[in-house]
């Protein structure tokens, strides 16, 4: 018998969440008694990536309070007559995704990825789902806070497909590509530009750095709120030769080998994908202990630990991984092993189908 299941992404570009049901839905083709859809925003990047691999369906949606997306999904579901809904991302999908599946009385499930608290109503939306999954035990530790006791809350990682990174290091277009000198190591962040990710502290930390060592480049890929911010930052201090914001960057297979350090000092993270591809490309990490984080960077192991909010802290630990070329070696290796281990597709996959055959089988005996 088989099983249709309807994935609502509303992410726009195929990064983050979207990139995550990406994975997922391909990862699912291994099993013969799974028909998928996705509903995703017209002219979106992942609607693109999957046509011809799953049955798109764009529907006309604006931003997250465009309200008029409910009755587009409640035509869709009433069309396709769908299993199952897994809504994956927030954007507005979760509101509009679970009145949908009430007005359509199909059951749906929601992946949680971030670790941010909700307000007191999000226990009204958590509770027409019949399960809400955390990418880590971290989110999961702000969901139960929200989630009513009888869904089900079970933690699912998000994966990397390590054939997605298989590019070797060339330093020469790295160097040309963003302006660093030949001479130079080079440090990294790749997040959105907002305070809870914490680039602000690694450009303060690179003033401690550069007075031990003059030979470093610190770039950060990313837009958001904060460039100006930042800027302002790295111009006070004049850290424009040594600290560079260049923007978003679909290269990050090809950037990652090139790179030294990895640096996510972020304040709170669901789990962090930009640290499983730093393990896809063995890359060693310094990132802060916050949410999913030490799920996947455990200190000494498989990267290194800073407290939150500790620039000078920050900075020591990054002199120390740039004098000890055989200690980032191994601790990439390290995180490649994990990674490719316990953050794969085909796991994450097997997972949610478990979740999907749990969750329907629990529907078929309450309507008995």
């Amino acid at each position: 018998m088989t099983t249709r299941i309807l994935h609502l992404e509303f992410g726009r570009y195929l990064y983050g969440g979207a990139k995550q049901v990406d994975y997922l839905i391909s990862a699912l083709d291994q099993y013969d008694d799974i028909e998928q859809h996705l509903a995703c925003p017209e002219d979106s990047a992942i609607g693109r990536e999957m046509k011809g691999r799953c049955k798109v369906h764009p529907v006309p949606y604006s931003s997250d309070i465009d309200a008029r997306v409910v009755q587009h999904l409640t035509k869709l579901i009433r069309d396709i007559e769908p299993d199952l809904l897994h809504i994956h991302s927030r954007h507005g999908s979760d509101v509009w995704g679970a009145i949908a599946s009430k007005i359509t009385q199909v059951p749906a499930i929601c992946t949680r990825r971030i670790d941010t608290t909700e307000s007191a109503l999000s226990n009204i939306k958590y509770s027409q789902f019949e399960a809400v999954v955390s990418i880590s035990e971290g989110v999961k530790a702000a969901v139960t806070k929200r989630c009513p006791d009888d869904v089900l809350q079970p933690v699912i990682h998000s994966a990397v497909d390590i054939e997605d990174f298989p590019y070797e290091a060339d330093r020469e277009w790295l160097n040309k590509t963003f302006d660093v000198p030949g001479d130079h190591q080079v440090v990294a962040n790749f997040a959105q530009l907002v305070d809870r990710k914490g680039q602000g502290d690694l450009i303060l930390s690179m003033r401690n750095v550069l007075a031990s060592a003059d030979k470093v480049t610190c770039l950060l890929f990313g837009e958001g709120p904060q460039r100006d911010s930042y800027q302002s930052l790295i111009d006070r201090y004049e850290l424009n030769e040594h600290v560079k914001l260049c923007g978003f960057s679909d290269l990050v297979p090809r950037i990652l080998p090139n790179v030294d350090v990895v640096v996510h000092p972020a304040y709170a993270e669901g789990l962090g994908t930009i640290l499983l591809q730093a393990g896809a490309c063995r890359r060693m990490v310094i990132a802060c202990p916050t949410g999913g984080i030490p799920e996947v960077i455990e200190d000494g192991e498989t990267g290194v630990h800073v407290d939150v909010g500790a620039p000078d802290t920050l900075g020591e630990q990054i002199i120390l991984a740039l004098e000890n070329p055989n200690r980032r070696q191994q601790l990439g290796e390290n995180l490649y092993q994990r990674v490719a281990e316990h953050f794969t597709p085909k796991a994450m996959a097997e997972a949610y189908y478990a979740l999907y055959k749990q969750v329907l089988t629990n529907q078929e005996r309450e309507s008995d």
